[in-house]
Order: structure tokens, then C-alpha cells, then sequence
């Protein structure tokens, strides 16, 4: 097994230099919702990118400055552009249908990398 993904798995943090900045993976969410960055699906669907060390956001509002990687809202408004959007957690959990679509649109995004 390799050492990294040996550490991935015990979920042991990489050691990174001081003043290096890990991009920043935004999730935006519907208020209120109780979404981990540790989920199994989050972790899964970040796992398809091809960076490795990332630092994960979940936040139900962000400035129209800040670049966000996954809506999950119910209600995307405003509209926000993302790399990934699909039902919230709790839908895709329950539904078929609601994974499939975000497995669909993983897919055709363009910062997906079937080599990574």
C-alpha cells in the first residue's frame, strides 16, 4: 500500500510547509444543514480530483468573491458559479436518482481528471 494513501486512511493529516497555501475546496450548503467535511460522499467526490492536499470549507453563505467548488443547496440563490452542484447530502443519501445526476455531472466537469 502506499505510504499516502496509508495515512489517508487512518485519516492522518500530511505535514505541509509553513506559508504553503492548500487550496481552498468551498461547499456551500443550505442554512441550517449539518454537513461534515468528514462525510463518506464528501470525501469520496473530493477524492476524484486530482489535488491531493486540500483544505475543505462547508459554509451556508460566502462573499461573491470567493470561488465555490460544490452547492449543495436545496435553492441556489443567488446563483453561484461551481465546479459541482447537486442535491443536498441528506437527498443524496436517500435517492438514487440524486446521485446519479451528480455522479453525471462530476463526470462532464472540467476539473475532473480520470488520471489522478
Amino acid at each position: 500500500m502506499e505510504p499516502s494513501a496509508y495515512l489517508d486512511a487512518m485519516g492522518i493529516t500530511r505535514w505541509v510547509e509553513k506559508g504553503a497555501e492548500l487550496p481552498l475546496y468551498h461547499i456551500l450548503v443550505d442554512k441550517g444543514a449539518s454537513v461534515s467535511a468528514e462525510h463518506p460522499l464528501i470525501r469520496q467526490v473530493l477524492a476524484l480530483f486530482p489535488q491531493q492536499d486540500k483544505q475543505i470549507v462547508v459554509s451556508d453563505s460566502l462573499s461573491s468573491s470567493t470561488q465555490v467548488f460544490w452547492d449543495m443547496r436545496r435553492v441556489r440563490l443567488p446563483k453561484m458559479n461551481c465546479i459541482i452542484s447537486s442535491a443536498p447530502i441528506a437527498v443524496l443519501e436517500q435517492e438514487s436518482q440524486a446521485k446519479r445526476e451528480l455522479w453525471q455531472h462530476i463526470w462532464e466537469s472540467d476539473a475532473y481528471d480520470i488520471g489522478a
